[in-house]
């Protein structure tokens, strides 16, 4: 029970409004800007481990005021802390699968996506022995609890919600990079150099390349135009 406790450590962050911290609660608000702004607002991790990456749904994010918590919980698609964003997983399906509760860390990529890092999820992609792989951390050398946070794949949302009120993604694949790199053929070569398919489709592998197509750039000088 000791080593329980020791293991999970909570890591709580109080930041004032002066951060512009804000939330928004749809993703068509978020593409607009239409964003309400927070006072004081707590950031909790459960896990000290998870931080060496910035995927998972690993963030609780709590003001003290009861209404606007049970907003920031179930209704509230995105807040913004200072410049970081973090993304509401309630709601999130990929093959029918939540995500679970709680908020991940997320980068708004290009004109109309939001990149979100998180485990490998979703029926048929633990049936496939190329994911299942990832899952039960056979990629790689011994397993570690910050190997596993790091052999987590990157989801993309470019759609709103159902009528159900679930937002469906996309998980980045060979298919959808070939698409998100096509005017790079070095990129393309890059992502391909690494022949180990399962390793290929890995966050740590994937961030890098889209950060050098300049994806992650495009929208911070969309956000630029639209404070101005």
């Amino acid at each position: 029970m000791k080593k329980l406790i020791v293991t999970i450590i909570m890591t709580i962050v109080a930041i004032s409004g002066d951060a512009q911290n804000r939330y928004c609660n749809t993703y068509e608000d978020f593409l607009e800007g239409k964003w309400q702004q927070l006072d004081t607002i707590n950031c909790k991790s459960h896990s000290k481990s998870r931080q060496v990456w910035w995927g998972g749904s690993d963030y609780t994010l709590t003001t003290g005021d009861k209404e606007l918590d049970n907003v920031l919980k179930k209704k509230a698609f995105a807040v913004m802390i200072a410049d970081t964003l973090y993304l509401n997983c309630r709601n999130l399906r990929y093959e029918k699968t939540s995500f679970g509760g709680g908020y991940s860390r997320a980068r708004r990529m290009g004109e109309n996506s939001l990149l979100l890092v998180h485990r490998v999820i979703g029926k048929s992609a633990l049936k496939d022995e190329l994911l299942s792989s990832l899952v039960l951390g056979v990629v790689g050398d011994a397993i570690t609890s910050n190997k596993q946070v790091k052999q987590q794949v990157c989801y993309v949302i470019s759609n709103g919600a159902n009528e159900k009120g679930r937002i469906n993604i996309q998980m980045i694949n060979d298919s959808l990079m070939n698409v998100m790199v096509q005017n790079r053929e070095d990129l393309r070569k890059e992502y391909y150099a690494e022949e180990n398919k399962s390793k290929r489709l890995l966050a740590t592998h994937i961030v890098p390349i889209l950060e050098k197509a300049g994806l992650f750039e495009q929208s911070k000088k969309k956000e630029t135009k639209k404070t101005k």
